[in-house]
């Protein structure tokens, strides 16, 4: 199932590769882009917002919400 999340606070590519690197565990597919600040991720199941916020918390200060 594909869902699509914003990100606040990612700046550059190095943003882009620590948030694919952390949303790899709990997803099939990620694609992290910059422009626009999208998270689009394909799993088995529903993700939470607090899910993915707590997966991408680890990379940096980037603030996840739902779209």
């Amino acid at each position: 199932m594909q869902q699509i999340f914003r990100i606040e606070g990612m700046h550059c590519g190095g943003c882009v590769a620590r948030v694919t690197r952390a949303l790899k565990p709990i997803a099939d597919e990620v694609e992290v882009t910059l422009d626009p600040p999208r998270i689009t991720l394909d799993a088995p199941e529903t993700l939470s917002t607090e899910a993915v916020q707590a997966a991408v918390a680890a990379a940096g200060d980037y603030v996840v919400s739902s779209e």
